[in-house]
C-alpha cells in the first residue's frame, strides 16, 4: 500500500539581509557575515536552496570553523499548526 503525504511547498525570491540574519543566528561576526554578498552574486534564477546552502558553509568554514558547524547542523524548529 502506499502512503501519499501532502506536502506544502513555498516559494520565494533570495533575499541577502535574511542570509545575512541567519549567518549570524549561526553566530558568525557582522563582518563575516558579509559572506551574504559573494554568495548574493552567485544566485541565478533556480539556484535552490541547498546550494546556497553549501556556498555558505564553504565560504564561511575557512574564516569562522565554529560558526560553519553551527549554521551546517541547524534545524529549523517544526512549526506548529
Amino acid at each position: 500500500m502506499v502512503c501519499l503525504v501532502k506536502v506544502k511547498k513555498r516559494s520565494e525570491k533570495f533575499n541577502k539581509t535574511k542570509l545575512e540574519a541567519s549567518v549570524k543566528k549561526a553566530g558568525a561576526k557582522d563582518a563575516h557575515a558579509k559572506i551574504a554578498d559573494k554568495i548574493a552574486g552567485k544566485v541565478k534564477p533556480g539556484t535552490t536552496t541547498v546550494v546556497i546552502w553549501w556556498w555558505v558553509i564553504t565560504e564561511l568554514r575557512p574564516i569562522d570553523p565554529k560558526a560553519a558547524k553551527a549554521y551546517e547542523t541547524y534545524k529549523k524548529p517544526a512549526k506548529k499548526n
